[in-house]
């Protein structure tokens, strides 16, 4: 079975009160909601909070999940909503403490992470969700609308300025490589929805 049909299925059942269904869930989704719910805010505890947050959001409104769209868009917008909430709420997320033990094991070069994690807490949650959801998640900018809910043309802005932002604070060399250029990341998927 696809993992979307899985996950659509355990969304379903847990619609329902099936409490296995929706540990099936926790289980199979909780790693993957902590890795993004930390890149928006930047905080491990934080992070583990919103998690929390979505979880108990999916437990309370697993009815409203129609399969209008994908299952992970579905959770992927109440994770959002959570983590955006929580920024807000909690201005010392702003200010991220370095990533867990286990992040820096699968880190290929620590110094550049280090460099662009200071960057982009440079940026607005918004700009910062912006980029993070296009750049790091591969999103189209339909996409990145549909989940922030606002129009493709806010998307494309709040990319250029973020861009632009990290371009004017972008000055440390990084291992020895010279200067890295965010304008050679690559051009994010236009308005196709998939």
């Amino acid at each position: 079975m696809e993992r979307n049909e899985a996950t659509s299925k355990l969304l379903h059942e847990t619609a329902k009160g099936n409490q296995l269904a929706f540990e099936e869930l926790c289980r199979t989704h909780r790693a993957s909601l902590f890795r993004q719910a930390f890149k928006i805010v930047r905080n491990a505890e934080t992070a583990d909070e919103v998690v929390q947050d979505v979880l108990l959001g999916i437990w309370r409104c697993a009815a409203q999940f129609k399969g209008d769209s994908k299952p992970y868009t579905w959770i992927w917008a109440i994770l959002r909503n959570k983590a955006i909430g929580a920024l807000r709420s909690n201005r010392r997320s702003l200010e991220a403490v370095e990533s867990s033990d286990r992040e820096e094991a699968t880190r290929t070069n620590p110094e550049l992470d280090a460099v662009v994690n200071q960057a982009l807490k440079r940026l607005t949650p918004e700009h910062r969700l912006a980029l993070i959801l296009t750049y790091y998640l591969n999103l189209s900018q339909a996409q990145v609308s549909s989940l922030t809910n606002c129009p493709v043309g806010t998307v494309k802005s709040r990319l250029s300025n973020a861009l632009n932002q990290l371009r004017k604070v972008w000055t440390a060399p990084v291992g020895g490589s010279g200067l890295i250029w965010f304008g050679t990341m690559t051009s994010p998927k236009r308005s196709t929805i998939g």
